[in-house]
């Protein structure tokens, strides 16, 4: 009986995240542990191997695969490669309610030479206080939407931006079009939809989500930076990926690298900040950082935009 439980249970967790099954509170927060599920089910499996229960082993076999087809893929790939691409470097960072270190978020942005930035959680008191250590000077152009709590958001950049507001939703979520040099323009959103920690919570999450632009929707190649506050075994991501954005993780094979919680708490880690772009636009280096004062880590991805033709 116990090792049809375990093979049960991991089938059951298979029908759900392959189905897209997870609706409402609490399934969608359990599948966001689906790499998690995939050592369960080899733990599983050995256990009821090694008790002989064959046809129960057939079934956790059959789990184990889907599992892995499911979750695998994200450690398969690198970085691309575009011939006289212009390269745009990117930084999503959740400031957690403003707390992030003002001066290590503007010592990362330096180092890593960052074109972007897509902030969320973004108080009055931090954006003063990177403006105070860099931004002022580095970033000149810049949608700001500070808030008190956790509905701020920002955009930062190098180049000339329009502004075009926000997406509908409770947290402030801005959108503008860049100007690339020697490129095409882009237009940003800085992503932040509701997280679903509560049932309630969790059907505005659904409908936020619901509400973040599918890709060719806009007048320019779009790219969403942000805490989306999903993970890849999330119908609702895999679903707005499939209208023709790519994700720069698991394009460029560092799928399963966390960013939330950066810190030691007992919830596991798993992967919601993340950045997103149009088929057309490629990926080049991908990388995660910590930075004191937040839950979440940075992220940092190179988009390599087709090169434009010279027209002399």
């Amino acid at each position: 009986m116990f090792c049809w439980l375990l093979a049960g249970g991991c089938m059951l967790w298979v029908i759900m995240r392959i189905g897209g099954l997870e609706r409402g509170f609490p399934l969608v927060q359990l599948v966001a542990y689906t790499p998690y599920m995939l050592l369960l089910s080899l733990l599983a499996l050995l256990v009821v191997v090694l008790c002989r229960r064959w046809l129960a082993a057939g079934f956790l076999l059959l789990a184990v695969i889907a599992l892995a087809l499911a979750v695998l893929p994200r450690e398969i790939g690198g970085p691309e490669e575009v011939p006289g691409g212009q390269p745009v470097r990117v930084l999503a960072l959740n400031l957690g309610v403003g707390h992030a270190h003002a001066d290590q978020v503007v010592d990362l942005a330096r180092a890593r030479d960052i074109d972007l930035i897509a902030v969320q959680e973004l108080t009055p008191k931090a954006a003063v206080e990177l403006d105070r250590v860099g931004f002022g000077s580095d970033y000149p152009h810049r949608v700001l939407q500070p808030e008190a709590g956790a509905t701020g958001g920002a955009i930062y950049s190098r180049w000339p931006l329009r502004d075009r507001g926000s997406l509908t939703a409770e947290f402030h979520q801005p959108v503008a079009d860049i100007e690339v040099p020697a490129s095409i323009p882009i237009q940003l959103v800085s992503v932040h939809p509701m997280a679903p920690t509560t049932p309630a919570r969790t059907s505005q999450w659904a409908a936020e989500f619901g509400s973040l632009p599918e890709a060719y929707s806009a007048n320019l190649p779009l790219v969403l930076a942000g805490d989306f506050n999903a993970t890849l075994d999330h119908v609702n991501l895999r679903d707005l990926l499939d209208t023709g954005y790519r994700d720069a993780a698991e394009v460029t094979g560092e799928g399963l690298i966390s960013t939330w919680p950066a810190r030691l708490e007992p919830r596991l880690p798993v992967t919601l900040d993340r950045v997103l772009a149009e088929k057309g636009i490629s990926f080049g280096q991908y990388d995660v950082e910590k930075i004191d004062g937040t839950d979440h880590r940075a992220v940092i991805t190179e988009l390599l935009l087709p090169p434009v033709a010279d027209g002399n």
